[in-house]
């Protein structure tokens, strides 16, 4: 019964996480943190996603894009132009590490008052704290 709890908590800390820090803070800037909590917010995050971790700069980037470009080729994640699902992950996927790595051309809209932490996010967002997840698991 433990286990089924603790994997219960998990999941909604993973949702609550997913919908309030990337999805309402990060890519609608819906409300202001202060850097103390913004932080705290991306340690939870990196917590509860494990090796499924996402840069809330990244995220925010691609959602803001998204709602720019709502199934039309520009969609970073459209799945109508991918052909199936695999090619929608894959596509999906390679968007968003090239939006991380700073590979796509961006107007500032997409890019302002959106969380930063470089440092942090050079730590979490490597494969070997991926792999490190995973064993973990």
């Amino acid at each position: 019964m433990v286990i089924v709890t603790v994997f219960i908590i998990h999941w909604y800390l993973a949702i609550f996480t997913h919908a309030l820090f990337y999805h309402r803070y990060a890519a609608h800037g819906m409300w202001h943190m202060s850097k103390f909590w913004e932080r705290v917010f991306y340690v939870l995050a990196f917590i509860v996603h494990g090796s499924s971790y996402l840069s809330a700069n990244a995220y925010g980037i691609m959602h803001r894009l998204h709602h720019e470009h709502v199934d039309t080729e520009e969609d970073p994640h459209a799945p109508k132009y991918s052909g199936n699902i695999l090619g929608f992950m894959v596509k999906t996927r390679n968007n968003y590490i090239n939006i991380f790595h700073g590979k796509t051309a961006l107007d500032a809209k997409y890019t302002e008052n959106l969380p930063s932490w470089p440092a942090f996010e050079k730590f979490a967002h490597n494969w070997i704290t991926r792999v490190a997840w995973i064993v973990l698991y």
